[in-house]
């Protein structure tokens, strides 16, 4: 059985998957972000000690390096997010965490709590 698992893993292991520095952590988390002086609404796909990608539809509106402010609802709570996108996709963004070490550790317990971690 390990074996069959270990097979598994090898056949739909992406390529860039290999190339990452975390591991991705996949979810689905509602997100609001601002870029550009403008706010959008997209999810939260997947989530790693360095990133999370945000599924969205404004194609062709982002460039990389541009700042981005999260807004993140759980429940009651809300947490806002700095980071800068490094990846701009057909479907969505990838982005790098700009926050402090106090910040993401209060950030890493809340995405524990939604995500498959």
């Amino acid at each position: 059985m390990a074996n069959l698992l270990k097979s598994f893993k090898k056949l739909y292991s992406s390529p860039r998957q290999k190339t990452r520095r975390h591991p991705r952590y996949s979810c689905f988390i509602r997100v609001y972000y601002l870029v550009q002086g403008s706010w959008y609404r997209g999810s939260i796909q997947n989530v790693s000690e360095g990133g999370l990608y945000i599924r969205s539809i404004q194609e062709g509106k982002f460039s990389t390096d541009d700042p981005i402010l999260m807004l993140v609802e759980f429940g009651v709570l809300r947490h806002q997010i700095r980071a800068k996108i490094i990846r701009v996709e057909s479907d969505g963004i990838g982005v790098e965490f700009e926050t402090s070490e106090p910040e993401y550790s209060a950030l890493k317990a809340l995405l524990a709590d939604h995500c498959l971690l």
